[in-house]
């Protein structure tokens, strides 16, 4: 066959969507070594299709030649800007082959020397000492999940920070709303390769996810749990400033300002308090009054952590057990300038232990979602920004 021939073969291989692209997000599955190994030879400079074909060698324990071609893998990373993919494919390798001191100095030899794309995972690990570096990821846990797989849903608690090494996710949530700003994030945004999630921090405060993070396609991620972080954190205080700061970025096509991101993160370290009016039995006759806090107004609802604490919370957690329905609830913001009360319903509830007690985690979405409302809104959250005096110390 001439050369011609070979490359016209090619090119009906490749397509509109290339082969790699075909294998990598699990439409082609390839069992076969030689036949994974016929199309490296096409595509031989393809470091996720390298990665692929380690993982098919993983399964078929020849482990020498997995460890290899992850090996082979984070270079190939490496030299197109990936860092992220890059450290989870030369961990992989590790965890086959336990690295010689020399292997691993010549690894963060040439992570240094990358000229790595600017994401939030290189944004972090560029603050970190090589030793920290290390430490982070040695924490790493790779999951894999194919299409339409749920990852977390709205009100769970924060378990895991994730980085996204490949593949799509879908985050919904409540457009949420930063006053003077004016900062709007839409109800759903696509995550992707080098996007992170998981709501973990600050440590000092049991925190809840904000939203559903649901796989579009088939995805790899890495996670790190909370205790994990927490215990690096003591042990490295460094990794606990980057962590400050990553939690101010978040890339996409509908958050892309840094310093708006910033303001955000503030935002959710600040819990509002409020107070609610239930009818477990559907009556507003006798309601059962309960305060909560929550770290996020938005304009179509709210994430309300309730008061494990109130004498109430023993009869709301024996009448509302933890399954979703509409019942309706009213919600009081009491500000120092103006009090805002809103009709909504309970669209998810789970029962959760906050700060040593037992409570409920509620989902409320607002019945109105009039330009009225939305000005009431603006005008409250404005009321909560005004500063504060201090206390008399006489």
């Amino acid at each position: 066959m001439s050369e011609s021939q070979t490359e016209n073969n090619k090119n009906q291989l490749i397509g509109e969507k290339n082969i790699p692209d075909h294998i990598i997000d699990g439409s082609i599955v390839i069992d076969s070594i030689e036949a994974f190994s016929s199309i490296l030879k096409q595509f031989p400079d393809h470091p996720a299709l390298l990665r692929k074909y380690a993982d098919l060698l993983f399964r078929q324990e020849l482990l020498d030649l997995a460890a290899k071609s992850y090996g082979e893998a984070s270079r190939l990373y490496i030299e197109s800007g990936r860092m992220l993919q890059a450290l989870v494919a030369k961990k992989q390798q590790w965890l086959i082959k336990p690295p010689a001191n020399k292997d691993i100095h010549l690894f963060l030899a040439a992570l240094e020397q990358g000229d790595f794309r600017t994401t939030p995972p290189k944004m972090f690990f560029d603050k970190l000492s090589p030793k920290e570096i290390l430490a982070v990821i040695s924490g790493f846990v790779r999951v894999r999940l194919f299409a339409g797989k749920i990852v977390q849903k709205a009100g769970d608690p924060g378990t895991d920070l994730y980085f996204i090494v490949s593949g799509t996710l879908k985050d919904s949530i409540f457009p949420s709303l930063v006053t003077k700003e004016k900062v709007h994030r839409k109800p759903n945004i696509n995550l992707s390769d080098d996007d992170f999630f998981g709501e973990i921090y600050p440590f000092k405060t049991d925190q809840i996810c904000q939203s559903d993070i649901k796989t579009v396609t088939q995805v790899e991620l890495v996670k790190i749990s909370k205790p994990k972080l927490m215990r690096l954190c003591r042990e490295f205080p460094n990794i606990e400033l980057a962590l400050i700061d990553l939690y101010k970025i978040r890339l996409g096509p509908e958050e892309s300002s840094l310093p708006q991101m910033a303001r955000k993160a503030e935002r959710y370290q600040l819990p509002i308090k409020l107070n609610l009016e239930l009818a477990p039995q559907g009556s507003f006759e006798n309601p059962l009054i309960i305060d909560g806090y929550s770290s996020d107004i938005s304009i179509g609802g709210i994430c309300v952590v309730l008061n494990g604490k109130s004498e109430s919370i023993g009869q709301l957690l024996d009448s509302m057990p933890d399954t979703a329905d509409s019942n309706q609830i009213r919600v009081s913001f009491p500000g120092e300038t103006m009090e805002l009360k809103v009709w909504g319903n309970i669209v998810w509830r789970h029962q959760i232990h906050f700060n040593g007690s037992k409570t409920l985690a509620l989902g409320i979405q607002f019945e109105e979602n009039s330009p009225k409302l939305r000005g009431m809104l603006f005008m409250f959250a404005n009321s909560l920004e005004m500063p504060k005096p201090l206390p008399d110390a006489s």
